[in-house]
C-alpha cells in the first residue's frame, strides 16, 4: 500500500502544470489555469507522504444537474496502483452528499480509460447518446 492522503483543495498552477506534464497530459496556458481551478465544484489532491502532488481530479458543471469528472490524472511513477480508482470512488462519494437525486456524473475518456469508469459504474451512452467536442 502507498503511504498517500487525500484532501480536499485546489493545486497551485505549478503542481498542477507539473502533474499534466508527468501524466502524460499536454501543456496548457498558465494563464488559465487559475481561471479553471478556481471554477471547480470539487477538487481533490493525492499527495505522497512528502507532500508531493501525485494524483488529482475535478468536478465542474452547473451544480445541480449537470457534473462532470475532469482531470482525473496521476504521475507517471503511480500509475496501475489503484490510485485512479481511488480519486474517481472519492469524487463520487463526495458528489452523492452534495448533488441532488437523479443529477447526472459524465466522464469524457481516452479508450484505455474506459475500464476505469466502467469499473466506477458508468456506461457508454453510444447508442442512444453521443458526445461531442470542438475547440473555440
Amino acid at each position: 500500500m502507498m503511504n498517500m492522503h487525500i484532501t480536499e483543495e485546489c493545486p497551485q498552477r505549478k503542481e498542477y502544470m507539473d502533474l499534466r506534464l508527468d501524466a502524460g497530459l499536454p501543456e496548457v496556458e498558465i494563464s488559465a489555469i487559475e481561471t479553471a481551478l478556481n471554477r471547480s465544484l470539487l477538487s481533490l489532491l493525492a499527495r505522497d507522504g512528502n507532500d508531493q502532488l501525485i494524483g488529482m481530479g475535478r468536478v465542474v458543471g452547473d451544480g445541480a444537474f449537470y457534473f462532470q469528472l475532469v482531470d482525473i490524472m496521476v504521475a507517471d511513477s503511480y500509475r496501475d496502483q489503484g490510485l485512479e480508482d481511488t480519486i474517481v470512488s472519492e469524487l463520487l462519494a463526495r458528489l452523492k452528499k452534495i448533488a441532488p437525486s437523479g443529477a447526472e456524473v459524465t466522464v469524457i475518456t481516452d479508450v484505455p480509460g474506459i475500464k476505469l469508469y466502467q469499473h466506477a459504474g458508468f456506461k457508454l451512452l453510444y447508442p442512444d447518446r453521443y458526445g461531442m467536442a470542438r475547440s473555440v
